[in-house]
């Protein structure tokens, strides 16, 4: 299991706001990294009363970042 964060603009010296999060049952690290991207294509789709996100990370049960995506490093 994993937690999905959507994390708002980067600001120097300061942690990404966390706008959104949630829980997957998805146990392969690929398939849940997969399944966030498909996610935030959809959130920025629909999403008109909240800020944009501007990524993701993925955080395992203890908490620790695993892995992370941003427009930005695109």
């Amino acid at each position: 299991m994993f937690h999905i964060e959507f994390v708002g603009k980067l600001r120097e010296g300061a942690p990404p706001e966390v706008l959104d999060r949630m829980e997957t049952d998805i146990a392969d690290l690929p398939h849940v990294v997969t399944h966030a991207k498909s996610l935030y294509a959809n959130v920025i789709a629909q999403r008109t009363h909240k800020p944009l996100p501007r990524g993701f990370r993925i955080l395992d049960l203890q908490g620790t970042e695993v892995a992370h995506w941003s427009v930005d490093d695109s």
